[in-house]
């Protein structure tokens, strides 16, 4: 559980869980909605365009399941967050030219040619592209949240949120090590006030000390 979770107040964690798991249900009914419905409408014309009946079958999975891959290599490209500009490009241009492809087999479809019923042919992978991208950045930025440290650890350093945290880290740190930075040293090197120094040594229970073994000058 991440720190944003826990600080969360106590009835608002249940609608955050229902809200992720609602998403979680209908990303992937949207997803599979328009797969079906794009994978029809290329189907029909594959074999209006000469396709036998024994290889239409296939001519939609060549474009739609290219959307699909395409939004894979995307989700998995942001989750390493150090893949190559050259493989997120590729993915990006499979993404959106296999979904210009659907969209134009769609189209070509319709059995009228009204403004109305080819927007409604085109929908299908408009729908198919845009419901697996959303699922897929949703699951992405919720893994961030969990990613695992070093061999598999979690991480539970915490990022200092200014220069005082960030002087209350160190201190401890050198005060585990046994020899605790001084008042003085404090203040030199967080820029700290004399009250703030103050603050942080006795946050920590330890006498003050200016660095010559005495007290805050």
């Amino acid at each position: 559980m991440n720190r944003t979770t826990i600080h969360l107040p106590w009835f608002l964690r249940a609608p955050r869980a229902g809200g992720l798991w609602l998403v979680g249900v209908l990303i992937p009914i949207a997803t599979l909605a328009g797969f079906i419905l794009s994978y029809r409408g290329l189907y029909d014309w594959a074999t209006g365009h000469g396709w036998p009946y024994y290889l239409a079958p296939l001519f939609p999975l060549l474009i739609d399941l290219l959307i699909i891959s395409g939004e894979v290599v995307l989700f998995v490209a942001a989750i390493d967050g150090d893949t190559s500009l050259r493989v997120r490009a590729s993915a990006w241009a499979m993404t959106v030219g296999f979904t210009a492809l659907s969209v134009a087999g769609n189209v070509s479809h319709a059995a009228t040619a009204d403004v109305p019923t080819r927007v409604g042919w085109a929908l299908p992978p408009v729908v198919l592209a845009l419901a697996l991208g959303f699922g897929l950045g949703i699951l992405k930025r919720q893994a961030a949240k969990y990613r695992p440290g070093v061999h598999g650890q979690e991480d539970r350093r915490t990022v200092p949120s200014d220069v005082f945290e960030a002087a209350k880290v160190s201190y401890a740190a050198t005060l585990a090590a046994g020899n605790p930075w001084s008042h003085n040293r404090l203040r030199e090197q967080f820029g700290l006030t004399r009250a703030q120094a103050t603050e942080v040594v006795a946050s920590f229970g330890a006498p003050e000390t200016n660095g010559n073994g005495h007290g805050p000058e």
